[in-house]
């Protein structure tokens, strides 16, 4: 995934789709580099450089050391990737399908749609406990002759 295309929730299945397709439509196999490793909480920060055309690239938005292979990724280390020839900047591990594989695209689709029919029932619930509040208001204001 390139670094730019790195999206958050939602969004990112959208985005993880739209990487899929420009890598589908035309696929190059690159080498990349092991460029930077940073040990952080919970794994690695891992920068991976490549060239396209005599261009160079590099992303650390890829799944390196997470099935990838490359089980302890050092600097200096190649990687088998693909990359799209019309948007090289869009690259993924070579055998990586998106998202978190061809499988998690339903599952990430039902999750969001899951997430909005809840939003929006609790928006619903919500405007009508407010509603009913009001009629109550104005059922206890009205004077009634004596």
């Amino acid at each position: 995934m390139s670094l730019g295309v790195a999206l958050v929730g939602g969004c990112s299945l959208v985005g993880e789709i739209s990487d899929a397709r420009r890598i589908d439509a035309s696929p190059l196999r690159v080498h990349g580099v092991v460029e930077r490793v940073v040990q952080v909480k919970g794994g690695a920060h891992i920068r991976v450089s490549y060239q396209v055309g005599g261009q160079r690239f590099a992303t650390e938005g890829l799944p390196v050391g997470q099935g990838s292979g490359l089980t302890d990724p050092a600097v200096g280390s190649t990687l088998c990737l693909e990359a799209s020839a019309e948007h090289p900047e869009t690259v993924r591990l070579c055998g990586q399908r998106y998202p978190g594989g061809d499988k998690m695209i339903p599952t990430e689709g039902l999750v969001v749609l899951a997430g909005a029919a809840g939003a929006l029932m609790a928006a619903g619930w919500i405007v009508a406990v407010v509603r009913q509040e009001r009629r109550e208001r104005e059922r206890s204001r009205c004077c009634f002759p004596s």
